[in-house]
Order: structure tokens, then sequence, then C-alpha cells
């Protein structure tokens, strides 16, 4: 019954990532699709251009390692949250938009760099029990080469 139940939070990943603005736009919706509310709802996300063959750091939300926070608080059933975030260069104390510029552009056609955006959700559910939830994706040729990891990635917790 419990898992009947439960609330079920996932996030709707975005299928583009446009690159002819003065940022490139992240838009996403968390939702529960379960039938119950989910409460402390927050979660850790990057969303950023890496080089070819740089590693993924997924799951690495600890302090020192930059990164964005969502918080929702409570999530009910049927009523999905729309966000927007953009795509950053990490800094040590400050995070820049990227500009896609015609050389990000090439980069990411020509397989030198691609978009990444991960990242997990924890929440609570009406019987009290913590869940989790993972999600990666990107774009560009050079993202085939962590296609795998990636998918591998996304995940929920299995209680």
């Amino acid at each position: 019954m419990r898992v009947d139940q439960r609330a079920w939070v996932s996030i709707v990943i975005p299928t583009t990532f446009p690159l002819n603005g003065s940022s490139i736009p992240i838009v996403i919706q968390i939702q529960n699709t379960g039938k119950t509310p989910a409460t402390g709802v927050e979660g850790n996300y990057i969303a950023t251009v890496l080089k070819r063959g740089e590693k993924l750091a997924l799951d690495d939300f600890r302090i020192g390692h930059a990164h964005n926070k969502l918080y929702v608080g409570a999530l009910f059933p049927n009523s999905p949250v729309p966000m927007t975030s953009v795509v950053v260069r990490y800094g040590p104390s400050i995070s820049e938009s990227i500009v896609p510029d015609d050389a990000l552009r090439q980069d990411i056609a020509n397989g030198n760099r691609f978009i990444i955006f991960y990242g997990k959700i924890t929440y609570n559910d009406v019987f009290g029990a913590r869940h989790w939830t993972q999600f990666c994706t990107g774009t560009g040729v050079a993202m085939l080469e962590k296609l795998k990891e990636c998918i591998a990635y996304n995940d929920v917790d299995h209680n």
C-alpha cells in the first residue's frame, strides 16, 4: 500500500539546449506523480559545458564543489513546479553564465565540448521515509563518450 500511496518525485528534463540567445536556458519541471504530497523537496544540480574527455563528477555535491541548489518545500500530486536555470561555468566563488557564441556552437558540433545537466533530488513521503531521484542528460557529439555513465546515473531509491 505504501508504494501505491507514496509520493514519487521526478524531473522532466529538457530535450533541447538552445544555443541562439544570450545564455543557454535549462527549462525543467519538478513533478510528483504519486498520490500524496512530498515534503522537504530539495536538490543539487550541475548545468555546465565540459571539454571532451573531462571526468563527470556525478553525485559530488559536497561543500567546495560548486553546484546549484533548489528548494521546493512541499510538492503536491499533479501540480508540477516549473523552473528555469542557465548553463554556467562554475568558479571557486561565483558562477558565470555561459554565452553561446560561435566558438561554443562549433566546438559542440565538432565534438570538442558538450553540455551536461545532472543532479539529485531528495524528499520525504507522508510515511516519513526519505527518498531520492537522480537525473542526467546532455547534448553534443562529445557527450556520446559519457552517455552510458550519464544514463546509468538516472535512478531512484529502492525503498
